[in-house]
């Protein structure tokens, strides 16, 4: 009984120890275990947002821990501010105006957490660059002022196809044929005219009527690049020798100022009756003067003639970009009538090439407008035209 008791005493010393003991391995393996667990979630969730980020598209996704969506816009969504990180920085040539270019950049970095460099120059100067660049270029998107270097660098086969459903967001008579490039702004061929000189009904018909001798010095004009285009249509329509007579006869009539912009003070002071050039510059004057009450002259749209063309600006995305989906989607945003084509709206008297979206500038409505029907995609080839130009002696 003795040696019971004395047992049963030493059995009741160690009860509490070996409590102490399971209570110790009971949270040593708790822990470890829900160690185990946050690892292997961490992990998880850092493989599926690699894999989200990238994806077979390299499309930029929302962060796992944020409520946002993915960033990417189809044709049927509104550029909405995302936030999305991305680490993607898209590099574009655009030989735009740099502050429309910046500012479209600006605001599609804004909508979508994308970055966009860019390097601004003339439309030749940076395709002659993406060419020598071939496929080492930086550039993943070309933007352009006028149709020619874009239509050029198609023809070289240069670009990606471009989304039907962003191409069916803008005017279709701006779109190449080829569908590789997106018209995302237009300027139109018009007459500014001195109503103190010359009355609008009393301007020329047609511009293939300024070679009559009636026009001598009362008109000018500008060999600019959208005066290249205009010969280049004429050499496609109506063929090299009528067009070489046509620019002998502007030559013989018409004041060369060189610039447009000299072309229409010339036409507001009254130090000449009219003159052709693109819309914009007579927008630029009267936006500066406080609206198009506040300029002497007018503006006068032709219909259904060279001097009324509608002269696409560009955007394409190139076949050696790295970053395909981003640069597509830039290209999305930029035709959306709540994203690129809002800031060209509201920052410049060029015209949304969207004809849901209005110019806050006072412009007549793109859908007004009575064009030649022309495929911008047959600008890409202006040497003719400067050849016959330069034989005229006009430079």
């Amino acid at each position: 009984m003795i040696r019971s008791d004395r047992s049963s005493h030493r059995y009741s010393l160690l009860l509490p120890v070996l409590a102490c003991l399971l209570l110790l391995v009971a949270t040593a393996c708790g822990s470890s275990t829900s160690s185990t667990a946050t690892s292997d979630a961490s992990g998880a969730g850092t493989a599926d947002t690699t894999s989200s980020a990238t994806g077979s598209e390299g499309t930029p996704a929302a962060s796992p821990s944020s409520d946002a969506t993915p960033s990417v816009l189809t044709s049927g969504d509104t550029a909405t501010p995302s936030t999305a990180a991305s680490d993607v920085t898209l590099t574009l040539y655009s030989g735009q105006h740099e502050d429309l270019a910046k500012a479209l950049a600006e605001a599609f970095e804004k909508a979508t957490g994308i970055k966009i460099e860019v390097r601004a120059g003339s439309d030749a100067d940076l395709a002659n660059q993406i060419i020598e660049e071939g496929d080492r270029s930086k550039a993943d998107l070309f933007m352009s002022e006028e149709p020619g270097q874009a239509a050029a660098l198609d023809a070289k086969g240069l670009f990606s196809p471009v989304d039907p459903s962003t191409l069916a967001l803008t005017d279709s008579r701006l779109n190449p044929k080829s569908g590789n490039w997106l018209a995302y702004a237009a300027r139109s061929r018009v007459i500014f005219y001195n109503p103190n000189l010359i009355a609008e009904g009393d301007l020329p018909q047609s511009i293939m009527d300024l070679t009559d001798p009636k026009w001598k010095g009362k008109f000018a004009y500008a060999p600019s690049g959208a005066f290249v285009s205009t010969v280049t249509y004429l050499i496609n329509t109506i063929g090299e020798e009528k067009t070489l007579d046509w620019l002998k006869g502007i030559k013989a009539n018409g004041e060369n100022l060189q610039k447009n912009g000299a072309v229409r003070d010339a036409v507001e002071a009254g130090q000449i009756p009219f003159g052709l050039s693109n819309h914009y510059y007579w927008y630029i004057l009267a936006e500066s003067k406080g609206g198009p009450d506040k300029m002497t002259s007018k503006v006068h749209f032709m219909s259904n003639d060279a001097g009324s063309l509608l002269l696409a600006s560009g955007a394409a995305v190139l076949k050696s970009s790295k970053h395909q989906a981003e640069a597509q989607q830039f290209l999305a945003w930029l035709a959306q009538p709540d994203g690129g084509q809002k800031v060209i709206a509201t920052t410049t008297p060029q015209y949304p090439a969207s004809p849901d979206v209005k110019s806050t500038m006072g412009l007549k409505p793109l859908s007004d407008l009575q064009p030649p029907d022309v495929d911008q995609g047959t600008f890409g080839d202006v040497s003719k035209a400067k050849e016959l130009i330069t034989e005229a002696g006009i430079i």
